[in-house]
């Protein structure tokens, strides 16, 4: 495994990324990744138009933590002059390193050229990476997927663009636009992605436990970045890290740790967004972390009628209480 590489200053000993995700990694759950090992983390992506019109809603998906070193912001969009003025604002604000979104499949982003969209059009992807390279001095980097569909797999090709662009790294998402988050990432395409530059490759998709990151960490990818793998259980890290290392896979948290790191999640996204806001965003995050908990179904539908941190505590205290499986299935015996 060649794992490792640096970003600007910082050194990624093990190439370990939380992968940007919207709605999921906000600067909370950011904080609980690291905890467990991460060592890059990146915002949810941020329209470069809107950053660069000072869109509120949009700016306060900027926030990041002093202790959180380093991290990266993700923008998207099409158009070179705007993405490098978004760059500017990101440096302002005090991020490490900027990523382009060229990954996104939604078609509200690829709709408008984002995303992606520019997979179809690397001239224009290059021009909007030099524009950015231009506007500050953190590096640039970018995201991006295998291809467009199965006819235009060219993410090498497209990589060696970027590289040439002035991208400093570029991490690759084993699935095309087509594919969305079905089927398998290709991981050979990914190898291939590795070998076609010189930049730092970080290898992305189906990374759900060690055994998986260490198959992906052995196609010749400087790092590793977890995107769904590490919703509801941020440990996740420390699991790669160790098997990184050639040391025992760590055990999962127990009940009561998990249901712990939940509270305190639940308390890190209403001091973000507000009791009312950030309720709306643990009925999604809480789920995550109740899966394959005792009385998981159930749980997870109540999850749907938190709207205050109150909900969010009657909700540990059922799922501490919560009878094992073999207990349930006595009683129903």
């Amino acid at each position: 495994m060649r794992l490792g590489f640096r970003l600007g200053s910082h050194e990624l000993r093990h190439g370990l990324a939380l992968a940007p995700m919207a709605g999921n990694t906000n600067l909370a759950y950011r904080r609980l990744c690291r905890r467990f090992g991460a060592e890059l983390t990146t915002t949810e992506m941020v329209s470069s138009r809107a950053l660069r019109y000072g869109d509120e809603k949009s700016l306060r998906l900027l926030e990041r933590g002093d202790d959180e070193v380093p991290v990266a912001a993700q923008i998207f969009g099409a158009d070179p002059e705007t993405l490098a003025c978004a760059a500017q604002e990101v440096e302002r604000r005090g991020f490490h390193a900027v990523d382009l979104n060229v990954g996104c499949p939604v078609p509200k982003i690829t709709g408008c050229g984002g995303g992606s969209a520019l997979l179809r059009e690397p001239d224009l992807a290059a021009r909007c990476v030099e524009a950015m390279v231009r506007a500050v001095s953190i590096p640039v980097t970018v995201k991006i997927r295998a291809g467009w569909d199965d006819r235009d797999r060219n993410a090498p090709a497209f990589a060696r663009r970027m590289e040439e662009a002035g991208a400093r790294a570029v991490t690759v998402h084993g699935r095309t636009r087509e594919q969305k988050y079905q089927g398998l990432a290709d991981r050979e395409l990914i190898a291939e992605v590795a070998r076609s530059v010189a930049i730092p490759v970080v290898g992305n998709g189906d990374v759900v436990d060690a055994a998986s990151g260490l198959d992906l960490a052995r196609r010749d990818v400087a790092g590793v970045a977890v995107g769904r793998g590490a919703l509801g259980r941020p440990w996740i890290f420390r699991e790669l890290r160790a098997a990184f290392e050639g040391r025992p896979v760590p055990a999962a948290p127990g009940l009561e740790e998990r249901l712990e790191l939940l509270r305190e999640l639940g308390h890190g996204v209403c001091g973000l967004y507000g009791e009312t806001i950030g309720m709306k965003i643990m009925r999604r995050l809480a789920a995550d972390f109740l899966k394959g908990m005792p009385g998981a179904p159930a749980l997870r539908r109540s999850c749907n009628r938190l709207t205050a941190l109150q909900d969010l505590e009657v909700l540990l205290r059922q799922a501490l209480e919560a009878p094992p499986a073999q207990a349930r299935a006595g009683a129903a015996a």
